[in-house]
This record gives structure tokens, sequence and C-alpha cells, in this order.
């Protein structure tokens, strides 16, 4: 048999033994590498769903606004302008608030002819383009106020039937889409199309301006068209602005500005707590992989085939779960990159840099996790390994003295938590990570409830913060599940390896609500200081993402950490009550 057929017949049958034990590691890996997945490839979502969309809208390079009175002469020298290869009419717009619902919105109204255009061509969803006394509202728009096919726009006291749903690349995905202004301040709206009499009807005193759509020869390199092309004498007398498709697309990318970040830095919080979760995994079977190092040793195997079964269990998953999170999170990128369904989004390939960093995340979690049991097994002797004798304590004169007067459960607490730092070490980690998340979260919502405006209409912030709220949301349950998990693998884990000690010290007198008491104080201690670093770092994590400092009320912090500190003994006093009942001779007698 050759040397990689074993170590696989091996390691499949080690997952079939235990699948339980396989489907927490998947989960705790899977969550990690979907999550960093979603983030890296939501903006690359939405410049694929940018660009679908120009393309079937025959979206234009170039938009030039004025508030000519007459804009055949600037549409007249533009289309004689170099570099120019196609020009749609000029079309009148204006800015309005309609009733949507029994709502009132902003937008901007567009007067169209009921022929499609050469430029900027929407594309309609439902229902059918605009036509005398019908309008077609822009899908993101519609979406947000629930209007449909046969719903009613209510503009200066006519009620327009709404005919059709449309989506465009003409301007950037509600809520961030009214260009339709001129010089004054932008006070960001929805869309809607009518024809261009029933646009004119309508406009009454309101500020009118004409969006001329140019397609150019080169259409990579708009700005350098403006700048060379589009010079004063071409540009008139009148007050024009434009705007290039590139402006666009990077308004449209503001929609995961906030949402980004946040999964991306959740994706790094939820692989610290996922190697916290193999660390823990990995103590559970130290007993079991040292036995079964020893005997491959026995039968004439050396350290690196040891290495090898041993980390192949781990790796073998670890591909599996790299796999799932590149699929989840490139399967939901396009939803979290639209969140108003203002464009065309389909799941496509991930990028290289996002499969590179994916999986390169899954290794180092299942690596640091993992690989130190593993290289210890390798090494010990065989014998050392078989005879699995009693691991000796070191005596330590001044912790004695500090202990001695100390009630029992919290002295053997204290003595189990000296004796293993690192499993102490691992519990500040996951306690940490858990506490950074919540802060973060309470800070943000502070944040929401005392923001006074960003300039933003109350729909339009709903749209921006309802994503952000579903991504913190998942995060946030994400962490909490895994830091769960961790606590009780922590506990369990303490228990099985201290096992004989605490068989000697129930033979001694110590009752089993003293031993599950002490096992509750080895987790709780440890994690009074990771909450105290936790929290701050999450309320600075937050100010640094957003750019502004929020501090939560008063009792926010304290209640939250009461509630951190009571789950870690409760999810910690439940392995340790089923460690206890067994009998403590089973113990002293393996």
């Amino acid at each position: 048999m050759g040397r990689l057929l074993l170590v696989w017949r091996l390691a499949v049958r080690d997952l079939r033994r235990r699948p339980g034990e396989a489907a927490i590691f998947l989960v705790a890996v899977t969550a990690t590498t979907a999550a960093l997945a979603l983030g890296l490839a939501a903006g690359t979502a939405v410049t694929a769903g940018y660009q679908k969309t120009r393309e079937a809208t025959a979206g234009p390079d170039l938009t030039a606004i004025t508030t000519a009175a007459d804009p055949a002469g600037l549409a007249a020298r533009l289309a004689a302008a170099p570099g120019v290869a196609e020009l749609a009419p000029p079309v009148f717009a204006f800015d309005a608030t309609v009733g949507l619902n029994g709502r009132a919105a902003h937008t901007s109204i567009e007067g169209r002819d009921t022929r499609p255009s050469t430029v900027d061509r929407p594309l309609v969803t439902d229902g059918a383009w605009v036509r005398p006394g019908g309008a077609v509202v822009e899908r993101g728009f519609a979406r947000m106020f629930g209007v449909g096919v046969g719903d009613v726009v209510s503009l200066g006291g006519r009620g327009y039937p709404v005919v059709g749903i449309a989506i465009s690349a003409a301007t950037p995905v509600y809520p961030w889409s009214d260009w339709a202004q001129g010089a004054g301040p932008t006070d960001r709206g929805g869309r809607i199309w009518l024809t261009t009499a029933d646009a004119r009807a309508a406009a009454g005193d309101a500020e009118v301006v004409y969006l001329i759509h140019l397609k150019l020869t080169d259409p990579d390199l708009p700005v350098h068209w403006r700048e060379t092309v589009f010079t004063d004498d071409r540009r008139g007398d009148d007050w024009v602005n434009t705007h290039t498709w590139q402006t666009v697309l990077q308004t449209d990318r503001n929609m995961i500005r906030n949402t980004q970040p946040d999964l991306v830095i959740g994706g790094w919080l939820l692989a610290a707590a996922a190697f916290v979760t193999l660390a823990a995994l990995a103590a559970v079977r130290a007993g079991r992989d040292n036995r079964r190092a020893g005997l491959l040793k026995a039968v004439g195997a050396g350290p690196r085939t040891v290495a090898a079964v041993l980390l192949a269990q781990y790796l073998a998953p670890t591909a599996l779960a790299a796999a799932l999170g590149l699929t989840v999170g490139t399967v939901a990128a396009p939803a979290l990159a639209d969140p108003s369904a203002g464009l065309l989004t389909t799941a496509g390939p991930p990028a290289p840099f996002t499969v590179v960093a994916v999986v390169l995340l899954a290794v180092l979690v299942t690596l640091a996790g993992t690989l130190g049991p593993v290289l210890r097994a390798a090494r010990t002797s065989t014998v050392h390994t078989l005879a699995d004798p009693a691991r000796l304590f070191t005596h330590q004169p001044r912790l004695t003295a500090l202990t001695a007067y100390l009630p029992t459960s919290f002295l053997i607490g204290v003595r189990l938590l000296a004796r293993r730092p690192g499993r102490a070490a691992l519990t500040v980690l996951g306690i940490a990570t858990i506490s950074v998340t919540i802060a973060a979260l309470l800070a943000y919502r502070t944040a929401l409830a005392t923001d006074k405006g960003t300039g933003l209409t109350a729909p339009a912030m709903a749209a921006v913060n309802a994503r952000t709220d579903q991504v913190l949301l998942g995060i946030t349950l994400a962490l909490a599940a895994l830091s769960a998990l961790n606590t009780v693998f922590l506990g369990w884990s303490t228990a099985i390896q201290a096992r004989r000690a605490l068989a000697v010290t129930r033979t001694l007198g110590a009752t089993p609500g003293q031993v599950v008491l002490a096992l509750c104080t080895a987790q709780l201690v440890p994690a009074v200081p990771a909450l105290l670093l936790g929290m701050p770092a999450g309320l600075g994590l937050y100010g640094m993402l957003s750019g502004r400092a929020a501090v939560p009320a008063g009792w926010w912090l304290p209640v939250a950490g009461a509630v951190i500190m009571a789950a870690v003994g409760v999810l910690t006093a439940v392995p340790a009550w089923l460690h206890t009942r067994q009998p403590a001779g089973r113990a002293l007698t393996t």
C-alpha cells in the first residue's frame, strides 16, 4: 500500500467514525471563509452587475446636464465634437415630490419618447414602456416603496398609473440616483419616466434641466475627452455639468461602502473564533491522536508519515470548507451588491485574488489550530505515547501561598488554570472576539439612533442601513454560535485532560458540585480580562471604520458583559456536570 493511499484511507476512516467532529470543523471554517469571500466578492459583483446593466440598456459613456432653455445648440456642438460616436436627443427632466402608496418621495421625472432611444435605453423588467398618461418607475425605487404595475403615482395633483418597471445604467441605483437637478444641492431620490408631453405638463414651475447622453469612440476615457474636447467654447454660456459612467459605477459601490469592511473584518474575527474552535477540537482529540501516532510508529511509520496522517484528517475538511465558503460568498455577493435591485446581477466566478485569500485563510486557520498538537504527537517517543503517563505538575510555591485560603472550588479552578495557561489564552481570544463584535454592534446602533441627518431622505437612509443591519446581525450570530461552541469545547477538553487530577481531588473529599464550580472558575477568570480588552477594542474598531465615535448608554456595555459571563458559566457547567457523572474510580484505573 502506498503512503498516500494509507494517509487517505486513515483520514477517511477517522471522518466516518466521528462525523460530528468533522461537521463542527466544517461549519467553523466555512463560516470564516464565507464571510471573507462575501466581503471580497461584493465589490466585484457591483462592477459586474453594472457592466451587464450598461450593456443591456445601451448606457451612456458621458451625460451632459444643462439648464439651457433650448439645448439644441449644445446638442449640435456635442454631435460635431471629435470622439463622439453617438448622441441621444436631449431629455426633458425636473425634480418633484410624488405620492407612492400613501407616502411622499423625492424623485427625478424624465420625459421620453415612446420609441426606444439609441443611448440610455431603459430595460423594462415588468410591464411596458411609457405611453401617454402612464408612468414607468425605476426598479430599485419601486421595490423600496412597494410599487408595481397597476399602482398609481401622484404628481402635481394628477394620478399616473404605473405601466412598467425598468432599470437603467445612466444614473446610480436608488437611493443614490437623482441627478436631474441643476446647479443646486443634491437631494437623493428615485427616477420615473413619463412621455415628454406628460413631463412638460407636470413640470409646472419646477426648475427644468436637459440630459444629453453620449457614446464616445473611446468609452474607457470619458474624463480625458471631457477635459480635452468639451471645452468652454463647446459648453456655451449656460450652466453645464457632466457625469461619466465611471462616476456612476463608483457611486453604485457606495451601497456597499459600509457593509464590505464589516464583512472583511467580520471574516477575520470569525477566523479568530474558528482558530479557538479548532484548537479546542484538537485538544479533545489529543489523546486519540497520540495513541494513533504511537501505533503508527510501532509498525514502522516515521515522524513525517505520522504528521501527514494526523494533518490529513484536518486538511481534507479544510478543502471542502474553502470550496463551500467560496460558493456561498459568490452566490450571495450579487444580493449584497445591489440591495435595491436596480442592476442586473447574477453570480459569476470569484476573482483569483478572492480564491487565493479564502484558501490561504482556511489553511492558516486550520494549521494554527492543529499544527502544534500534531507536531507534538509526531515527535513524542513511541513508548511514552503508548504508555500515556500522567502529566507531572510543577510545584509552584507562590501559587500555593496565594490560593491556600481560597474556597475549595476556587482553589481547584485557579490551579487548573495555572496548569494549562494555553487554554486560558484560548478562552481570552474566544471571549474577546464576541466582545469586540457586540461592542461594535452597540456603538453602531447608538450612532444610528443619534444621527441627525446625512443628506438622504428617510427611505433612502433605510435602504443604506438595512443591508448593514443584516450583515452585522449575521456576523454577530455566527460569532455568538462559534463562541458558544468554543466555550463548550474548552470546558469539555479541560475536564478530559484534568480527569485524573480531578478524580484524585474527588477521592480526597471534593464533591461533584465543587468540581463543576472549579471548571467554571477556570473559564470565567480569563473571561474577565477578555471583556475588559474586547469591549473598548470594539468601540475603537467601530470608530476607525465609520470615522465617528459612538459610546453606548452607560448600562449597555455592563449588561452585555454580564450576559456574556452568564453564558460562559452555563455553557461550561453543562459539560462539567456531565463529566462528574462518571465515577472517580474509572478515571483512576484507565
